[in-house]
């Protein structure tokens, strides 16, 4: 009996032996992985390009990583040799207070920016984050905001340079544009004047007949009171007479509103028209017709006309009435120029969706493939000197599309030459 209780003693005591050891090796481990950890923690805490540092209430430093030694410039322990260490990174009294406060007081996680002076006197911009280790530890993770700082003001200076460049650059271009539109207003003015040089002439083909007919009346009447050609004591005779005074009156008069109407049209032609009116497209298509209708006749010219549109279109007229008549002199002069026999030019006006197209082709062989290209660029002319200014077209192009918003094509298409205006406006 005896023997049983040593042995059962015996076991008792090697299985406590074998549970202390396996203990002790266990304590071992959690040691050694405690040590790990530890050493990894610290190596951390030292290489960590951020700033991580504790002090208690009365300033005592118990964490500074070498990122703060590195960027702020003190020790720990010159941090702790100092009487007011808070003083060092904030000369303003109550922002010390606030850096105590920080530090004794449990928060909740808070991000605030603040600019702490370093050894050498630079303020360190950073941004901090509070943690809570313990009840009684709180420490503070933080970040250099330098760089970004810099990188912000170059921004904004980028920015600033930016909008003094968009200022500058809008203003060139306002001075530009409009020293472009005052050019242009000089070479339309130049058009205008070459353009009246041209239609003098066909003014003066124009008045020629009826001033000859008012001429020739006032003649007759003046011939028949010098030679006394009627017998005031006649009434047969004077009935004739006064018969033929009305007639020759009929015929002045006549004629003289055949002039009239041809002074106006001239007169509103030239005329500046600032202000879009409401007309449908017939109506400057016929007036140009009936301003070169002495031409035309005189060049045995046939002209077609099929307008195809009634509705009204808000445009500057006189302007389209100097592109249309402009286009239609040249095809009148080139085809003098090529001698062409039965000249034709065929006028069309169509609606096609939200816009409104004059077409105006001629018969006169067309243009050349090289140059068909060019005929709209300033002071190019396919006339000879003494009969072109090479504007026309272009001022032609720049009355539609700069101040018309529209567009002015060109094509050649069945032996001649077509030009095509393209307008917008409200019906």
């Amino acid at each position: 009996m005896l023997t049983m209780i040593l042995l059962l003693i015996i076991l008792i005591l090697f299985l406590w032996i074998l549970k202390s050891k396996h203990e002790i090796e266990r304590r071992k481990s959690l040691e050694k992985d405690f040590k790990y950890r530890e050493e990894h923690f610290k190596t951390l805490f030292d290489i960590a390009p951020i700033f991580i540092d504790s002090f208690d209430i009365k300033g005592h430093c118990k964490l500074w990583n070498k990122e703060c030694e590195r960027v702020f410039g003190w020790s720990i322990e010159e941090l702790n040799a100092h009487e007011n260490v808070f003083s060092l990174f904030h000369p303003d009294p109550k922002q010390q207070e606030i850096m105590r406060e920080a530090f004794a007081t449990r928060k909740d996680t808070q991000y605030i920016n603040m600019s702490p002076l370093s050894k050498h006197g630079e303020h360190i911009y950073s941004r901090w984050v509070n943690v809570n280790l313990s009840e009684s530890e709180i420490i503070f993770i933080g970040i250099d905001m330098r760089a970004q700082k810099e990188a912000e003001k170059k921004l904004l200076d980028v920015q600033f340079q930016l909008q003094e460049l968009n200022s500058n650059l809008q203003e060139k271009i306002t001075l530009a544009v409009n020293e472009i539109r005052q050019k242009e207003s000089i070479l339309l003015g130049q058009s205008r004047l070459a353009q009246m040089g041209e239609m003098l002439s066909v003014i003066a083909h124009q008045w020629r007949q009826p001033l000859s007919v008012i001429g020739m009346g006032a003649f007759s009447i003046q011939n028949k009171i010098d030679l006394q050609k009627f017998d005031c004591n006649d009434k047969e005779s004077q009935k004739k007479f006064l018969q033929f005074l009305q007639e020759e009156m009929n015929d002045i008069h006549r004629y003289t509103q055949y002039l009239t109407g041809t002074i106006e049209d001239f007169t509103n032609f030239f005329k500046p028209n600032k202000e879009k009116e409401s007309t449908t497209l017939n109506i400057p298509i016929e007036k140009v017709l009936n301003i070169l209708a002495s031409i035309i006749r005189k060049e045995d010219i046939t002209v077609q006309v099929d307008i195809k549109t009634t509705q009204n279109i808000n445009i500057y007229t006189n302007e389209v009435m100097q592109v249309i008549l402009n286009i239609i002199k040249n095809s009148i002069d080139n085809f003098i120029e090529k001698k062409i026999i039965n000249p034709l030019i065929s006028i069309s006006a169509y609606e096609k969706i939200d816009k409104f197209i004059i077409q105006i082709q001629d018969n006169g062989g067309g243009i050349e493939e090289a140059i068909l290209g060019h005929i709209f660029d300033p002071y190019f002319s396919t006339k000879n000197e003494k009969n072109g200014t090479g504007l026309g077209l272009y001022i032609s192009k720049i009355v539609i599309e700069n101040h018309s918003a529209g567009l002015l094509n060109v094509k050649n298409i069945n032996g001649g030459a077509c030009f095509e205006i393209i307008l917008y406006g409200e019906n």
